[in-house]
């Protein structure tokens, strides 16, 4: 298989093949971001579309300066944006399941895994619990916390994707935590209020 750099070199060169390379590469990654952020499949859907599209009209314009990934990830912070600031996106309720199964990573509690029906429905209601406390934070700290603890980017590579400084990338992140720590104190006190 071709590495990025030989991929986007033969998309500059107009091999529509290499671009559907591309796109079944990065697909998965495109749409849980966005997914991540919006909570809407199929607004995930659309925007994943726009983001491959951008990339495919702008080809040209990625120089190579850093890596393919990077700029990927860059448009499609930025699509993210653009589709928030279109449409304000309500706070969904939180669900009490997530305090009884919180012993992983956000992302280990995303992934899916083969169990019977009753831990099926249980990890649903989780992930479902999860997406919904990530979707109540402010846009940007819905963002980071994607591009950290979902896609495990590094600091560095957030800075990039995201356009502000380490600091900046350091401190949204810990506010993002802290906001995501102080829902759950309050659900949790909610939840006890009505034993």
């Amino acid at each position: 298989m071709n590495s990025d750099i030989e991929l986007i070199d033969l998309i500059k060169k107009g091999n529509h093949a290499a671009f559907e390379q591309i796109v079944t590469k990065y697909k998965s990654t495109v749409f849980n971001i966005i997914y991540s952020v919006t909570g809407d499949i199929s607004e995930a859907d659309d925007i994943s579309q726009e983001v491959f599209a951008k990339i495919y009209f702008s080809i040209n314009s990625f120089k190579g300066k850093s890596l393919f990934s990077t700029w990927l990830y860059r448009i499609t912070v930025n699509e993210c944006m653009n589709a928030i600031n279109k449409k304000k996106h309500k706070t969904i309720s939180l669900d009490a399941e997530f305090l009884e199964k919180n012993d992983g990573t956000i992302k280990d509690i995303l992934h899916d895994n083969e169990e019977d029906i009753e831990k099926q429905i249980m990890r649903k209601e989780t992930q479902e619990f999860v997406r919904n406390l990530i979707l109540s934070l402010p846009e940007k700290y819905r963002i980071i916390i994607t591009l950290k603890h979902i896609e495990n980017l590094s600091y560095e590579e957030i800075t990039k994707a995201m356009n502000v400084s380490m600091d900046k990338v350091k401190i949204w992140l810990f506010r993002a935590r802290q906001n995501l720590k102080e829902k759950l104190v309050q659900f949790k006190e909610v939840g006890e209020g009505e034993l």
